[in-house]
Parts: structure tokens; C-alpha cells; sequence
């Protein structure tokens, strides 16, 4: 007598790959392990320039050489005077030009319409935002105009001064107006620089 169970004939169910069992995991373990994208966020650097195209100059025009600048006005970074001998800078008011090429290129421009006969050397001390002094742009400089020589040969003497110019308060909160302060001041200069030198070529009176 055979005592032995019938054996059933259905198929054991066929376990699916080890890997489609991992894919889950692997695929949450790789999201989690992208770089995260932020969004672009606004600069809020602004970079400014003083100078513009200029008119061509007369070929008697004023020679203007390049400007020298105070140490504390050689940085990108806009200088502010916050006491007499304390100076911050304004990372976020930034000069797109050396300061010292925009200065030397308003002079020149505003010389250049002018007959000369001369060179002019600028020194330019202070041309900044003063917070102490009322929140106001100050321009200090001193300045050299030599004549060209006499159709003799003889040097004329050269023409020194200081020049302050008249400060412009500045109310805060938009810098483009500052530099449209610091603008103007350096055409005041011009034309005190222009003045100058054409009191030089007058003809001395006997």
C-alpha cells in the first residue's frame, strides 16, 4: 500500500531578481544625493562709471596729465569719510573703472574744449562721500598748470593752487545719485582748471 501524499503539481511562485528589489532604494539614495539647484538669487553690487565719450579736443588744448589719486581713493570699493581720519568702503557701490582714468578723462574732456597752451597735473586729495560733514561729497585738490615756453624759448612760471569744491549734500538710499554728485564736483573742478589756464595765456598788461 502506498502511504506516500500525492505531490501537488503546482509550480512554486518564481521570486522576482534581487535587483529590481533594490531599484527603489537605489533610485530614493541617488535623488537624496543630487546637488540641489537654487534658484538664481539678485546682485546687489552696482558698478559705476564717471566718465563719458568726450568731444575731440583742439590741437592748442590743455594737456591734462594723469590724475594722481590719495591712496584711500585707489580701492573699487566706493570710499566713505566716516570721521577725520576713518574711511569704510561700500562693497556694494563699486567703481567699473579705475577712479583715477575717470577723472583724468572728465578733465580732459572739459579742457579739451578750450584752448590752452599748457599742462595741468592733478592731485586729487579727497573726492569721496563725508557722513561726518553733514553727508555731503567733498572734492579737494591741488594742481600744477605749466605754460608751454614763449616763442623765445623762456619758461613762464607755472600757476599752483588748492581747489575745494562746494559740497553737495547727498540724501541716502540711491547711489547713482552720489555718483552724480561726485560727477559734477569734478566738472566744478574743470572748470576752475580751465579758468586758470586761460588767465595765463592772457597778455600781461604794461
Amino acid at each position: 500500500m502506498n502511504t506516500d501524499a500525492p505531490r501537488s503539481s503546482a509550480r512554486p511562485a518564481r521570486r522576482p531578481p534581487r535587483a529590481w528589489l533594490l531599484a527603489p532604494a537605489v533610485l530614493a539614495l541617488s535623488a537624496c544625493s543630487l546637488p540641489t539647484i537654487t534658484p538664481p538669487q539678485s546682485d546687489s553690487v552696482r558698478h559705476f562709471t564717471l566718465s563719458s565719450p568726450g568731444a575731440l579736443a583742439a590741437p592748442d588744448a590743455a594737456r591734462v596729465r594723469p590724475v594722481e589719486l590719495a591712496g584711500h581713493l585707489r580701492n573699487r570699493s566706493m570710499a566713505v569719510r566716516i570721521a577725520e581720519n576713518e574711511v569704510v568702503y561700500r562693497d556694494e557701490a563699486r567703481w567699473a573703472e579705475p577712479l583715477d582714468d575717470a577723472i583724468t578723462n572728465l578733465l580732459r574732456a572739459r579742457l579739451g574744449a578750450a584752448g590752452g597752451g599748457c599742462t595741468v597735473d592733478v592731485q586729487v586729495l579727497r573726492c569721496e562721500l563725508v557722513r561726518n560733514e553733514g553727508n555731503t561729497v567733498q572734492l579737494s585738490a591741488t594742481y600744477v598748470i605749466t605754460p608751454d615756453p614763449d616763442p623765445a624759448g623762456q619758461q613762464p612760471p607755472a600757476k599752483r593752487g588748492v581747489f575745494n569744491a562746494q559740497p553737495r549734500a547727498w540724501e541716502g538710499g540711491d547711489y547713482g545719485v552720489l555718483v552724480g554728485h561726485i560727477r559734477d564736483a569734478i566738472n566744478e573742478l574743470g572748470d576752475a582748471l580751465v579758468t586758470q589756464a586761460a588767465a595765463l595765456q592772457r597778455p600781461v598788461r604794461r
